[in-house]
């Protein structure tokens, strides 16, 4: 039922609205199962077609709620599966800063290990090391700067 949701192809007005709204449905259920570290459905969400990288309303995608949630195993599946660890939500924070500001050090080492910009700034001009240092994360703050030092 899944996959026959995920692949609706309405034909007039009503159809669609109908289709939206079970696809928001969805939606909500694969956030659910991130937030609550369900991760045989979020398999079968995203081997079923719907992207991985979907976004809710506040632009949060299953990996920032997850690693918001402290779900280590969650969130290295989604990686596994393809979610994009550099993706800001809409304040322009990424699960990287989601994981300083949780204080979830094994997450935020993880997300590290992903090829995105450390020094990435939100639109209030915050980076991932000046969270660090605002929530008193001086393990990730150290790792921080050993991760820019290996770089150079």
């Amino acid at each position: 039922m899944l996959s026959l949701l995920l692949t609706c192809n309405p034909v007039n007005a009503d159809q669609q609205t109908d289709s939206q709204t079970q696809y928001q449905t969805l939606l909500a259920y694969y956030f659910a199962a991130a937030r609550t570290a369900e991760n045989d459905i979020i398999e079968q969400f995203v081997e079923a077609g719907l992207p991985i990288n979907s976004v809710n309303e506040k632009g949060y995608t299953a990996l920032m709620i997850a690693t918001y949630h402290g779900h280590k195993q969650t969130v290295k599946q989604l990686l596994a599966l393809g979610a994009n660890a550099c993706l800001e939500d809409k304040r322009g924070n990424t699960a990287l800063m989601a994981a300083i500001f949780r204080g979830e050090f094994s997450i935020a080492k993880t997300l590290m290990k992903q090829d995105c910009d450390t020094e990435h700034a939100n639109k209030a001009g915050q980076t991932a090391e000046a969270f660090a240092a605002q929530f008193g994360q001086q393990h990730v703050l150290a790792l921080l700067t050993q991760y820019k030092k290996a770089k150079q």
